[in-house]
């Protein structure tokens, strides 16, 4: 069913569209650009010890595109259970897979775009094979919390149908609390642990270590975001169980 689901999610997405598949690289590229432009030629911000656009260009990369697609599985999962409040009425199954769908729909087309990044990184030779078979890892944490998040602000929507406007402006205040356009370092040290605190803080310098650095993360930098993703997840599935029967009578 969830196979089901992520195949309609997908077409039903792009349907009729002449681009198809190519906006889930257009709409990330064009916000990369500005970034880039607005950072890189207005500020002239360097993130790196490494002089160059191409290695500016990467760093940026490797923080926001798995960003990207965190946000857009959780906002999509969001409204999961009431733009499918038909279904859930007519027919009893486990509406999680509702958010489920919402999660892995919006992965397979943020693997399109990281496999593009990969590429680049190959064909530029800065790809470390070493390290990329920790990638999945890091996959699995990010899709983990965002299904966990999912689960969440779902169960939510069905009772306060203002949670998807709250939700975007969270998630824009969350954005520039994660160390994307910015390394960690700049962050004022009475600040820091603040930072260290956020869940996906620690999986973004991860992306980085691995697909930049060419080393592996440390299990104490593991650590934070397995935690993170266990907290979310379990309370997700909590609030989720607790609501659910009420479901159908809510939408």
């Amino acid at each position: 069913m969830i196979a089901g689901l992520v195949r309609r999610d997908v077409r039903a997405r792009y349907a009729g569209s002449v681009l198809g598949l190519a906006w889930t690289v257009l709409q990330p590229l064009l916000l990369f650009l500005v970034y880039m432009f607005v950072l890189s030629t207005i500020l002239q911000v360097k993130f790196t010890a490494e002089d160059g656009t191409g290695a500016f260009a990467f760093y940026l990369l490797a923080g926001l595109l798995p960003w990207l697609g965190f946000q857009e599985g959780v906002i999509k999962a969001a409204t999961a259970i009431v733009d499918n409040a038909s279904l859930v009425k007519a027919v009893r199954f486990p509406a999680a897979v509702l958010v489920a769908s919402s999660i892995l729909a919006s992965l397979v087309t943020f693997l399109l775009s990281f496999s593009l990044l990969l590429f680049a990184l190959f064909v530029t030779g800065r790809l470390t094979w070493a390290s990329v078979p920790l990638v999945p890892a890091l996959l699995c944490l990010q899709t983990g919390l965002a299904f966990g998040c999912g689960l969440i602000v779902a169960s939510v929507q069905t009772v306060l149908r203002d949670t998807v406007q709250m939700l975007q402006m969270m998630f824009m205040v969350w954005f520039y609390l994660t160390p994307i356009i910015y390394p960690l370092s700049y962050v004022p040290s009475q600040f820091v642990a603040l930072w260290q605190w956020n869940p996906f803080t620690p999986l973004v310098s991860a992306y980085r270590a691995i697909l930049l650095e060419g080393h592996y993360p440390t299990l104490t930098d593991l650590g934070s975001p397995c935690v993170w993703t266990l907290v979310v997840l379990l309370s997700g599935c909590w609030l989720f169980s607790r609501l659910e029967p009420g479901f159908a009578d809510l939408l």
